[in-house]
């Protein structure tokens, strides 16, 4: 009889646990929805978590280009997976809280319907990844990537963990946002001997932009739950991001000498004012127009791959 009652009791629970899971996984609604066949591609590189391991991959090819070195084909790519598996990660922790489902987005929701497929993925994917690290990569490239790997993986565990205590001492966006650009300027920067104050303006103005774009679409969905400096700075995100697309023309004209690094203020500028112009018409578009338009901006080197040699 005790067994009967135990299996009843986790039927129970397993049901109530389906039913919210239920609620909180609506489908996508029509007003998130991007209409065509480039708006499914855009929505799916967003729902994917394709979108920060692109940006990722394009920032470290820049970086590199930026030091006027040679990085291996590898690099861009082992940048762009461990990226990925960071997000997926974060995603899927995120949903596995029932008190914060009424705050989770659409890319939240997606993993909760899918997230086994997701773990399964990065259970194949890890183990690889991990022995080319170990294998294929310079002991001082790995040795830096490991010390930003610690740092963001400490904070990003207190965050999950202790989530108001951690943001108090440090806003997330702030630390999503230097955490990523040191992260991805890592590979050159382990690459380049006496020459790493030249491209440390470029990496601070893309630490720059990527709390910017933190600050965007925390902001843009409405958190009311932010932190105060956050809330200060989406309310002033206009004069902000104008003011970085005024930073990086300004050190571009001080760098018209060296071409690669010219060009990549240049793009720097234009994501700057592309934040700038998402914050000023954010009424017009849908949450997931901004959503991906946000993280969009920021692939604007590739606009210059041309010139970048």
């Amino acid at each position: 009889m005790t067994s009967h009652f135990s299996i009843g009791q986790e039927r129970l629970a397993a049901a109530f646990y389906n039913k919210n899971v239920a609620v909180a996984v609506p489908r996508l609604s029509e007003k998130t929805r991007i209409s065509g066949i480039a708006g499914t591609l855009a929505m799916y590189w967003h729902l994917l978590s394709l979108d920060a391991p692109t940006v990722a991959a394009v920032w470290c090819w820049s970086f590199a280009k930026a030091a006027h070195i040679e990085l291996p084909t590898l690099a861009p790519l082992l940048l762009a997976v461990g990226t990925w598996l960071v997000y997926v990660a974060d995603r899927i922790l995120d949903g596995l809280d029932s008190a914060e489902w009424e705050h989770l987005r659409q890319r939240h929701h997606f993993y909760l319907r899918h997230r086994t497929v997701f773990l399964v993925m990065g259970g194949v994917i890890s183990p690889v990844f991990g022995w080319v690290v170990f294998t294929r990569m310079s002991p001082t490239v790995r040795l830096e990537d490991a010390a930003v790997f610690a740092v963001a993986a400490l904070y990003f565990l207190l965050v999950h963990a202790h989530g108001k205590w951690a943001e108090r001492w440090l806003p997330k966006e702030l630390a999503v946002g230097v955490l990523f650009a040191a992260a991805t300027a890592v590979p050159t920067w382990a690459r380049t001997a006496g020459e790493r104050l030249t491209i440390l303006p470029i990496i601070a103005v893309f630490a720059i932009l990527c709390w910017l774009n933190c600050v965007a679409i925390e902001n843009w969905e409405g958190d009311d739950r932010a932190h105060p400096a956050m809330r200060w700075t989406g309310r002033h995100l206009e004069k902000l991001a104008a003011a970085a697309a005024i930073l990086a023309l300004l050190l571009a004209f001080f760098d018209l000498h060296d071409s690669n690094r010219f060009f990549l203020f240049l793009a720097s500028g234009l994501s700057g004012l592309l934040l700038f112009w998402l914050a000023r018409n954010r009424l017009r578009l849908t949450a997931m127009q901004l959503r991906v338009a946000a993280d969009a901006a920021l692939l604007t080197p590739l606009l210059f791959a041309a010139w970048l040699r």
